[in-house]
């Protein structure tokens, strides 16, 4: 690959075999194991990152078995459906671009490559944010489990550069079927329970291509999926982060944020999860898309994907019963059982231990989005 794209790509296995051995000794490494792993002993995880080959290696031994920890710790499940789409008519397996909806940083995604490789299926590259690489320790675990550098701060001309140069690289890969990419609907995470594709991370995808819509984005295979938690991952913190922007009309992000996000993503209860992988684009929806005016064609599609992914969001008893919370009253109450409601308002009542009462509402807001 073009040495042009060396800032942004994932290591390679010689470099992913060297930042093993830095993970190996990273307090970052210690946590992770005194949570996930405490059964298996000391030095459980630096003896397995000490011994890694490459980037393969790095995710079968040490990824995955700390993904399906993750799962068996703090969720009452994880379910898929639609891994059947990656399956072209011939039998064979598909790379696609993966847009997805996002509520968690890491957990996301990495919720896709469990799925993919228990279904022999080749993992994905990632795309996330720079944010996330400003603690060694973290930058090496997250860009040895392929992930590709998305800048999110700088000078307008930078911010553009990095744009085009992010859009090749994911054109690229789609040209050649080198890989599958997962990629985020929109720039971060949905904060406030609304999972809807922003134009710009269109518009961000088109800039490589050549100037025809429908052939530009048929060339991106993109398969829309949805990612569904029964208890919101960080919904203290988003509820305070919504707040905030309400009251100052912006919010400040604090030193090491996104570090305590990771953690208390991986740590916290999440209840049932799901993974939607939806039917890919079809010719004729981006021909559909196509026939929209030239300022209106991305809205076009992001609308198209929206029909996809909204649809795949599965809806849990704490959605419902967030709504009902919210109105005072009971027209969800046949989607949830009394047990199940005691359980949300003991989990809500946690998660708002010490903080205002109207923060509270903004929380139960975001489990209640899609049914308001």
């Amino acid at each position: 690959m073009d040495k042009k794209f060396d800032p942004i790509r994932p290591y390679n296995d010689r470099e992913v075999k060297k930042a093993a051995k830095r993970m190996a000794i990273s307090p970052t490494t210690y946590m992770f194991e005194d949570f996930l792993f405490a059964d298996k002993g000391h030095g459980y995880l630096t003896s397995l990152m000490m011994d890694i080959k490459g980037v393969e290696d790095f995710q079968t031994k040490v990824m995955i078995p700390i993904v399906q920890r993750t799962i068996d710790l703090t969720t009452a499940g994880l379910t898929v459906s639609g891994v059947e789409n990656f399956r072209n008519a011939d039998g064979s397996v598909g790379r696609f671009l993966l847009l997805s909806s996002h509520r968690d940083i890491v957990l996301d995604p990495a919720f896709v490559q469990i799925t993919l490789f228990k279904n022999g299926i080749p993992l994905t590259e990632i795309a996330a944010g720079d944010n996330l690489i400003g603690v060694p320790s973290v930058g090496d675990l997250i860009r040895s489990n392929r992930m590709i550098t998305v800048k999110r701060s700088g000078s307008v001309k930078e911010l553009y550069n990095s744009a085009q140069l992010l859009s090749e690289y994911i054109r690229e890969k789609m040209r050649n079927n080198a890989c599958s990419i997962w990629l985020a609907q929109k720039q971060g995470r949905s904060k406030d329970g609304h999972d809807a594709t922003e134009q710009g991370v269109l518009k961000m995808l088109s800039m490589s291509g050549s100037g025809s819509f429908v052939e530009d984005f048929a060339e991106l295979k993109i398969m829309p999926m949805a990612m569904s938690y029964e208890y919101e991952t960080c919904g203290a913190m988003k509820a305070q982060e919504l707040l905030v922007k309400k009251r100052d009309g912006e919010y400040h992000k604090r030193q090491g944020e996104d570090l305590v996000s990771m953690i208390n993503g991986i740590q916290q209860y999440k209840g049932r999860v799901h993974l939607e992988f939806c039917k890919p684009l079809t010719l004729e929806e981006l021909q559909e898309a196509d026939k929209a005016e030239k300022n209106d064609k991305f809205r076009a599609l992001a609308s198209i994907i929206d029909s996809h992914i909204l649809p795949a969001f599965k809806l849990w008893p704490s959605n419902y019963i967030a709504a009902d919370m919210l109105s005072g009253g009971d027209r969800f109450s046949d989607h949830y059982t009394q047990e199940e409601k005691e359980a949300f308002i003991a989990h809500i009542d946690k998660d708002m231990k010490g903080k205002p009462a109207e923060m509270r509402d903004v929380l139960l807001g975001i489990y209640a989005a899609h049914l308001l």
